[in-house]
């Protein structure tokens, strides 16, 4: 049981890590040359939606925008999951 919760823990720290480091690294490296395809980013999703009922308002919506570099970090943050061992 405590074996599930720490490599879930993990998992979740590793890939929140991918994803700021991945984004840090991206906006650093749009103004390099060299180096500025690891900003090229997507964005897929729905836009917010505004639902009014004059009683009640929702807002429905979810974007994601990745970069490469973000996505390198991503499949290597699941890679170095993989190959971690955790003692009983």
């Amino acid at each position: 049981m405590k074996r599930t919760i720490l490599r879930t823990l993990l998992l979740i720290v590793l890939l929140l890590l991918a994803v700021v480091l991945g984004r840090v690294i991206g906006d650093l490296c749009q103004g390099v040359t060299f180096l500025s395809w690891l900003g090229l980013s997507a964005e897929f999703g729905l836009q917010p939606t505004l639902i009014n009922l004059q009683v009640v308002q929702f807002t429905f919506g979810a974007v994601v925008d990745i970069n490469v570099a973000q996505a390198i970090l991503l499949l290597v943050a699941i890679l170095v999951y993989s190959r971690i061992k955790i003692k009983d």
